[in-house]
């Protein structure tokens, strides 16, 4: 099977996907159930399950490491930076996420998880952080690298020695297989009293995940995997001896909101739905699409 594929969100050039590119799951990839419930249509050869166990939202056909390895190649250029104007709102977020961790966190040193071309870092640096990043793609890592302390390949691999006292996740934890080896890891990286930062996330409790379901303008199955509620990263911390800190789910001071014309797409879709017919257009920017977590150890020790 040969899937031609195109990004909604993004303009991302056609690309063909085989089975060899794809693993199929049965069950749950947080939590190991596997009584699952269809979620939303199809999109482009890609099916969405919502596990009745946690709540999780996945891809059930997602790329594997071949197929990841074909998307994330030459991502930086042909998705993340190709749109001049949606680079600039993005460094807009970059800055009010950026003063919303200082509320919280001393400074100190960073580790950006899934780093991309550093541009977070950039900002991060501005408001004094000793940087440091880890990015899966090659073309990205090479360009943040030439900027900050980054390492290329697969963050449970990778041989890092210090400790770090603010650990981010910006936008990729929806992205990645492996999540719970992910956050391990961060979590075993992390200094007493540091920080991980959780931000720029899709949070499937969002009014329009359940409104629109595959037409949510988060849903991007090539790329994000899974859909996180924030009770799976409360659960998962609290079990770790950290306590949340901080919750925000930035949306009207953003560059992206549009309330008027939101509202109106939001009360387009709702109608339908009662109508009993489809929604066939992506859903707006909203209130609760994206969630900001923080999070600390309790006890202020090392892990």
């Amino acid at each position: 099977m040969d899937v031609k594929q195109g990004l909604g969100f993004y303009n991302f050039p056609a690309m063909e996907f085989t089975d060899d590119d794809r693993e199929n799951l049965n069950a749950c990839p947080w939590c190991g159930a596997d009584e699952l419930d269809d979620w939303g249509r199809s999109v482009r050869g890609f099916v969405s399950a919502l596990c009745k166990g946690c709540g999780l939202i996945f891809v059930c056909n997602r790329l594997g490491g071949a197929g990841l390895e074909k998307y994330y190649k030459n991502y930086l250029s042909s998705v993340h930076q190709t749109d001049k104007e949606m680079n600039a709102k993005r460094t807009e977020m970059y800055r009010i996420e950026a003063d919303f961790i200082d509320k919280f966190s001393p400074g100190g040193s960073v580790l950006d998880v899934g780093c991309s071309g550093g541009y977070f870092l950039d900002v991060l640096k501005e408001h004094g952080f000793r940087c440091h990043g880890v990015e899966f793609g090659e073309e990205a890592a090479a360009e943040a690298a030439g900027k900050h302390d980054v390492r290329q390949g697969d963050f449970t691999h990778l041989d890092l020695e210090d400790s770090f006292d603010l650990i981010v996740f910006r936008g990729v934890i929806e992205h990645i297989p492996d999540a719970r080896g992910y956050l391990d890891r961060a979590v075993s990286l992390l200094d007493a009293r540091g920080l991980i930062y959780i931000t720029s996330t899709p949070n499937a409790d969002a009014f329009c995940c359940s409104l629109f379901e595959e037409q949510w303008n988060q849903h991007e199955p090539e790329a994000h995997l899974m859909h996180f509620r924030p009770a799976h990263f409360d659960q998962y911390f609290a079990a770790a001896g950290m306590e949340k800190v901080a919750e925000h789910y930035f949306y009207e001071e953003t560059p992206y909101a549009d309330p008027e014309t939101d509202i109106l797409k939001v009360a387009e879709a709702i109608n339908l739905r009662r109508a009993g017919r489809p929604v066939e257009f992506r859903s707006p920017s909203f209130w609760g699409n994206m969630m900001s977590l923080v999070y600390r150890r309790r006890d202020g020790s090392h892990g």
